[in-house]
């Protein structure tokens, strides 16, 4: 394994640690040397009174001494400071010198007729080869600079005296060295390759840790981008819904209706490509939380069948249901948003045959499957089709096939609910998205699966006030809510909005409910001026908190305010009921609180007409 963009500084760091390594074991080795040439030498000149002994102790001695002090001068030295080259080819040159010596004692005093210093001295300069191999082994030049000098010089003297014993002590000398050498380049070839291994290996996780630090940077921006981009373009879309709503109502009747139609049309195409990309961004935020309850197959396949049974009979497609009497135990608003990614995405690439959504039990659990014969996913794009924004045999980016979102919402609840997904796909034959869902047992109060009715929207007569800083935004609010019968002051920060309550009140014409934008101008939030808001007025007035922003951050933020929130482009539609819906939570809390306010007592209804038009009109978001 090999990192090429780093190889001179891993050749580098081996060095380094060759070199600390021989230094540290030559450390105590130049001590432990010192005392066997003082011996040697002792013995030697004790029982041959050969003078050579003398000279070859000073020479010894004092190389010695010269290596001793290099290598504690190196390793006193701060390792940020050294140089392991010059130090490595230093202390080589250095046991050269050495090596010589000791191979010249065989040379200098050599026991022609004593076998006691004889073998003596074939025992300690083989035991000193012996002995630098395993110190030396991590270095190569150091390596073979001390046994060659050491083993030549005592198999040239044995030889050299010519007799048959010594003869055979020579060649003995030199197959030794051979041994020696061998094992000794063998370990320093391990040892070489090991620190190789470590330090690739450690390059290879900085490298991992800087892609991961670049991949988590980019990421970053790009949500930062997508959110800043997101407020900035949801601003006018929501603008423009809200005009657009208004102006089908004055146009209600005319010829001119239809380009009003076509107008929404083109406005909820849009919504449904921005509330895509929303729904991705609370799920990455975790601002969406999965419940866990027993949910009917049945009742999930019935809502399936209201949703895409229309569009199935208009394109002569079938669209069937087999879902058993099973329950599973998940969240019913997320299985739902799930299989109706996995129908709509079905239906969309099928031209002929049809879609079967069913259900069978399996590994202990619930299989939900939906399977159509449509056009099929080739196997080298089906890990693809989960990416945000992939589409399958969509090059061009035909925007009826939509922004290649959907699987990747599927993913994402799949995720979230911890139910395994799996795909199996043929070219030309059809699609199967299996969901692998915890098995439940049916409610003990007979529930059969239908979700509970929604209670019927109260209309109110209010006095809203709508703090944006946004000059269309306001506007475009204002004319929905003033064509539903309420009253609207308009503020762009927290000062209009505290000047509008205190009028408001002076008029004895008290503000009824608050709509504010989450990110106002400047420094200001939404959340620190409903609460400053509901301060001065002395009391908790109903609010909504509406935003643009994509962002974790703020999205995680705006769910754990406990308030309303609305994620712009808002239709007219949705916007009224929620702030009705706000205004019936109110009205029940006070009335559970055995109290009932004034406002809504003075409560008018609203030409439910206009509710009805601005609903053709208009489409719900999630």
């Amino acid at each position: 394994m090999t990192v090429p963009a780093h190889t001179d500084d891993i050749g580098a760091r081996i060095l380094r640690e060759q070199v600390d390594s021989m230094m540290r074991t030559s450390w105590s080795g130049a001590i432990a040397a010192f005392f066997v040439g003082l011996g040697f030498w002792t013995i030697a000149w004790a029982q041959t009174g050969d003078r050579g002994a003398l000279l070859w102790a000073a020479l010894l001695h004092s190389c010695q001494l010269w290596r001793y002090l290099g290598c504690r001068r190196y390793l006193r030295t701060p390792p940020e400071a050294r140089d392991p080259a010059a130090a490595g080819n230093w202390y080589a040159r250095a046991l050269l010198v050495n090596a010589s010596i000791w191979g010249l004692s065989p040379w200098l005093f050599f026991p022609r007729d004593n076998a006691l210093v004889t073998a003596l001295m074939m025992l300690v300069l083989m035991g000193m080869t012996t002995g630098s191999i395993a110190s030396l082994a991590p270095h190569r030049r150091a390596l073979l600079s001390f046994p060659i000098p050491v083993m030549l010089g005592l198999s040239s003297a044995m030889l050299w005296q010519g007799d048959a014993l010594h003869l055979f002590m020579g060649v003995s000398a030199l197959v030794y060295l051979y041994v020696n050498l061998d094992f000794g380049l063998q370990q320093h070839r391990l040892l070489t390759e090991a620190l190789r291994s470590r330090y690739e290996k450690e390059a290879l996780a900085l490298q991992l840790e800087e892609q991961i630090a670049i991949a988590r940077r980019a990421s970053e921006e790009r949500t930062r981008f997508f959110a800043s981009a997101s407020h900035d373009l949801r601003q006018p879309l929501h603008s423009l819904g809200l005009f657009g709503t208004a102006l089908q109502r004055r146009l209600d009747g005319g010829a001119e209706r239809t380009l009003a139609d076509n107008l929404m049309q083109c406005v909820n195409a849009l919504e449904m490509s921005f509330n895509e990309m929303l729904e991705v961004s609370r799920l990455d935020a975790g601002v969406i939380r999965a419940r866990s309850e027993p949910v009917s197959v049945a009742a999930l396949c019935r809502a399936l069948d209201a949703s895409f049974g229309p569009q199935a009979e208009a394109r002569g497609l079938m669209l069937r249901f087999r879902p058993g009497c099973h329950w599973v135990l998940g969240d019913p608003q997320l299985l739902e948003r799930l299989l109706g990614n996995l129908v709509h995405n079905a239906l969309k690439f099928t031209a002929r045959g049809g879609v079967l959504v069913g259900a069978r039990l399996r590994d202990g659990g619930v299989a939900i499957e939906v399977r159509d014969t449509g056009i099929g996913i080739p196997p080298d794009e089906q890990a693809r089709v989960f990416e945000e924004f992939y589409q399958v045999g969509n090059p061009e980016r035909d925007r009826a096939h939509g922004l290649g979102m959907g699987l990747a919402i599927v993913r994402r609840l799949a995720d979230l609910m911890t139910m395994p997904l799996a795909l199996r796909s043929q070219p030309g034959r059809g699609t199967l998205f299996r969901l692998w869902a915890p098995l439940a047992l049916p409610p003990a109060h007979g529930d059969t699966g239908h979700a509970p009715a929604a209670p019927a929207l109260a209309d109110w007569a209010l006095h809203v006030l709508v703090i944006d800083d946004e000059a269309q935004v306001r506007a475009s609010t204002a004319a929905a809510l003033e064509g539903a019968g309420m009253k609207v002051a308009l503020a762009e920060d927290g000062s209009q909005a505290r000047a509008a309550l205190r009028a408001a009140r002076e008029r004895d014409d008290p503000v009824d409910a608050l709509i504010c934008d989450f990110r106002l101008r400047g420094d200001e939030d939404g959340l620190a001026l409903i609460a400053a808001l509901r301060a001065e007025a002395g009391e908790a007035l109903p609010a909504l908190l509406i935003t643009g922003d994509t962002a974790p951050d703020r999205l995680q933020r705006a769910r754990a305010s406990g308030l309303p929130v609305l994620y712009k482009p808002v239709s007219a539609e949705r916007l009224i009921a929620a702030l009705q819906a706000t205004m019936e939570a109110d009205l029940q809390s006070e009335a559970t609180a055995g109290g009932m306010t004034a406002q809504a007592t003075t409560a008018v209804p609203v030409s439910p007409t206009v509710i009805q038009a601005d609903t053709a009109g208009s489409r719900a978001t999630h």
